[in-house]
């Protein structure tokens, strides 16, 4: 029997098992709406630019880190234009561990130039807008992100097209992982809303039409957390088609509580301590009145008996007489 070499791309890591096409185990390969956390290293073809990056020894290489920046896979849900068109079709098929070097062109990137989207418009009405004009600065008009490429003559000229349009890119891929348990992959979408607290921290269960988070203490205050919030619950709810209701939790927990609520019940020890004594008291105070009563009864059947003993006397000496 002949077995033929098996290129090492081929290999699947999964649960820190490596496991082998050759052992008759199906691998499994992504397809469009999988979860999949992957790195990747993006650059500009021509000039070599390294502009996008998710691992920290890459951007310290291309001298590019930031400490600002939170290095580590991104989560990327395949075919909903969370990345690059060229991205998203470069990784369908591919293994969980495998790596790729992939050539984007402009129409699977940022796209093509268009002239249409330069505009030439006059240095005051930036001026107006507290916009000081540069050449290279990038600008924010009506919503709009925008590039200027020249100043002159009282004019300025406008690119709105992106930075990088008309641009062919190398990417070197990383399949890192394959998410496919329900509550992993709601744990992965707050993550990537919240990405400066742990997605270990946030307790999550999903049980049918409701999804309950419990929230760490961290990102109780943190900046625009409600609107984390709704985004993660729009989120869930696209992905997740049969929950109805998410519930976001969060449990302030007081120290003091401990200690107030020992002293009630303190308290309430003394109370019932109280409460048997007064009892007890009570009951030796009735005995008096119930001995008097007694002794009472008992004189009334003395007299009683003492009555009877003189009539039954009486009636003995009338008898004899009637009887002489």
């Amino acid at each position: 029997m002949v077995v033929a070499s098996m290129p090492k791309e081929k290999i699947l890591k999964r649960n820190q098992l490596f496991v082998s096409p050759m052992c008759g185990v199906p691998l499994m390969t992504i397809k469009s709406g999988d979860f999949v956390l992957m790195d990747y290293v993006l650059k500009v073809k021509d000039t070599g630019e390294l502009f996008d990056v998710t691992m920290e020894d890459q951007a310290k290489a291309g001298n590019v880190y930031s400490p600002d920046q939170i290095y580590e896979p991104k989560l990327i849900a395949v075919g909903q234009g969370w990345m690059l068109k060229g991205i998203d079709n470069a990784i369908l098929g591919s293994e969980e561990g495998q790596e790729k070097d992939v050539e984007i062109l402009p129409d699977g990137a940022f796209g093509e130039r268009d002239g249409t989207k330069v505009k030439i418009v006059p240095a005051r009405e930036l001026v107006s807008k507290g916009v000081t004009p540069r050449p290279g600065a990038r600008i924010e008009i009506s919503g709009q992100l925008a590039t200027i490429r020249s100043v002159g003559s009282g004019r300025v000229t406008i690119d709105f097209n992106h930075p990088l349009a008309g641009k062919t890119l190398n990417a070197k891929i990383f399949i890192r992982k394959i998410v496919e348990e329900p509550v992993e992959k709601i744990r992965e979408l707050i993550h990537r809303r919240i990405r400066n607290v742990s997605k270990d921290k946030f307790i999550v269960s999903n049980l049918g039409k409701i999804v309950t988070v419990e929230m760490p203490d961290e990102a109780f205050t943190l900046e625009d957390i409600q609107f984390a919030k709704k985004g993660i619950a729009k989120e869930i709810s696209k992905h997740f088609t049969d929950v109805t209701t998410v519930q976001f939790i969060e449990s302030h927990f007081v120290k003091a509580a401990t200690a107030t609520a020992a002293k009630p019940a303190a308290e309430e020890k003394a109370e019932e301590l109280a409460a048997a004594s007064t009892t007890t008291a009570a009951s030796t105070t009735m005995s008096e009145p119930m001995a008097a009563s007694e002794a009472l009864k008992e004189e009334e059947t003395a007299e009683d008996e003492s009555v009877k003993a003189e009539k039954n006397a009486g009636k003995a000496k009338k008898a004899q007489k009637q009887e002489q």
